[in-house]
């Protein structure tokens, strides 16, 4: 049986899936990793990431599986870190996190211009703006530096083979990329930085190296097998998720989240990125707040108990659409869209004596669904076809309000948050010629996974309109509190 290794190197955890070249899945599992905060800093160690790729693959192993049986190795990971390296491929400090918002102080000394050759916004969130913090406070780091990888599967992808390089998903996130030309710009010298620090420019489908003796060793595969670019997350989760055509959207509810759409070209009024399949663009919307407010509410209603998820979902089995009157801004770590802003933070509005645990956790993912809607008119786009993926997604009263709040009828996948790692597979077959397109792997792939379709009821589809105006009001209100 041959087979194709994926891992997914997100905020929470890593995640591997094993498929077969009849794109079954006969291996899984997942391994949680840490986050240090510290104010606006968000840092990870990615040696905590290699730990968990190197006992993940171990324990894939000990089910009885050959190493000689791995057609290639294939990742997806999270973007916009910034992982600074020496010319060995060992980390010189934790990365940066796409949530760090140290960059803010930064955003002035880049040109609005710049905004139009890459098509990222220039905020406090994108690497480049946090390269000038590190010149500032960490110059001696810097100069001893190597190479800066973007996504956590590129540290990986280096452990691996020794190579140095990023996918083009990933890179457009960065704000130093030009997205239509696909190269590096001329302004990073500009700004005072060696362009050589960079790493290679590749798509997914590439072959970027091939496991090392050492890497062998460690992780268990063996020398010379394949290692491919694989994808950013975002690119991965689009794959994933089918959406092909104009109106089509997808909802990605993992820690943070995105809306996102897809067509051949850029647009202005989005966060745009390059698609896995070459040609397109990725139009996002990203927000910093999706599943972590999830798991907020469950910590907060329920603190210390292992049962929380399954107890707010009961709470919300019981709970009225509108939380009697109870509205929830969901910003808990500041926000970038709807509003950038840094500063704000979460707050419940319209507490009473009634008020109950039901309230609260039901207005809290209600809160959610109204801010992704502000995201997707702001896209401009009436949705047709919605998917939801992301862990997030798990939670079937959440699909069914995201379905009224939005008014259409959500299609959510059951074990979703495996998917991305599923999609990210098709690099492969498509490389060595075992499928003719990357839709082709996407739709058996969609077609062969459960999923269930939400319906909305019509008279909450009129209840939640009206909410949501009042929803629109209160970060303007309370922005000045913060």
């Amino acid at each position: 049986m041959k087979l194709i290794v994926t891992f997914d190197f997100g905020t929470t955890a890593v995640k591997c899936v094993v498929l077969d070249e009849n794109q079954s899945v006969v291996f899984s599992a997942k391994q949680q990793i840490h986050t240090f905060h510290d104010g606006l800093f968000h840092e990870q160690d990615p040696d905590e990431w290699y730990r968990a790729f190197c006992e993940l693959a171990k324990s894939f192993f000990e089910t009885g599986f050959l190493p000689s049986d791995i057609l290639g190795l294939v990742f997806s990971g999270q973007m916009q870190d910034l992982i600074f390296v020496d010319n060995g491929g060992k980390s010189l400090r934790r990365a940066i996190l796409y949530t760090d918002q140290r960059g803010d102080a930064y955003v002035d000394q880049i040109a609005p211009s710049l905004q139009s050759v890459t098509s990222v916004a220039m905020n406090g969130s994108i690497p480049l703006a946090k390269m000038f913090w590190m010149k500032e406070n960490q110059s001696l780091l810097l100069k001893g530096t190597h190479k800066i990888l973007f996504s956590s599967k590129d540290y990986i992808i280096t452990k691996l083979t020794g190579a140095f390089c990023s996918d083009v998903t990933s890179l457009a996130t960065t704000g130093m990329m030009d997205i239509l030309r696909k190269t590096y710009i001329r302004e990073f010298s500009d700004f005072g930085f060696n362009p050589d620090l960079l790493p290679r420019i590749c798509y997914s489908d590439e072959i970027v190296g091939h496991v090392t003796e050492r890497a062998q060793i460690e992780s268990g595969f063996l020398s010379g097998t394949d290692v491919y670019a694989g994808s950013g997350d975002a690119g991965a989760t689009t794959l994933a998720s089918g959406i092909l055509e104009a109106g089509e959207i997808n909802i990605n509810l993992g820690t943070s989240g995105w809306v996102a759409s897809i067509s051949d070209g850029v647009r202005t009024d989005a966060f745009n990125l390059v698609a896995i399949n070459r040609g397109k663009y990725i139009n996002v919307i990203p927000v910093l707040n999706a599943g972590n407010v999830h798991t907020w509410v469950s910590d907060f209603l329920f603190p210390g108990n292992l049962e929380k998820y399954d107890m707010v979902t009961s709470l919300l089995e019981e709970s009225s659409a509108g939380a009697h009157g109870l509205l929830f801004l969901p910003y808990l770590v500041g926000e970038r869209f709807p509003v950038s802003d840094n500063k704000i933070r979460g707050c419940f509005i319209g507490a009473s004596p009634d008020t109950d645990r039901r309230d609260f956790a039901r207005s809290a993912l209600e809160g959610v669904a109204f801010s992704m809607k502000q995201s997707l008119e702001a896209l401009k786009i009436t949705p047709r076809k919605v998917s939801m993926i992301g862990g997030g997604a798990q939670e079937c009263i959440w699909n069914q309000i995201f379905c009224e709040i939005l008014g259409t009828e959500v299609i959510a996948y059951e074990k979703s948050e495996y998917l991305p790692s599923m999609a990210i597979a098709s690099s492969v077959l498509l490389h060595l010629e075992k499928i003719s397109s990357y839709s082709e792997f996407v739709f058996e792939m969609i077609d062969k996974t459960p999923h269930t379709t939400f319906v909305p009821n019509l008279d909450n589809v009129a209840f939640y309109a009206k909410r949501y105006e009042t929803f629109k009001k209160i970060y303007p209100t309370v922005k000045g509190l913060f």
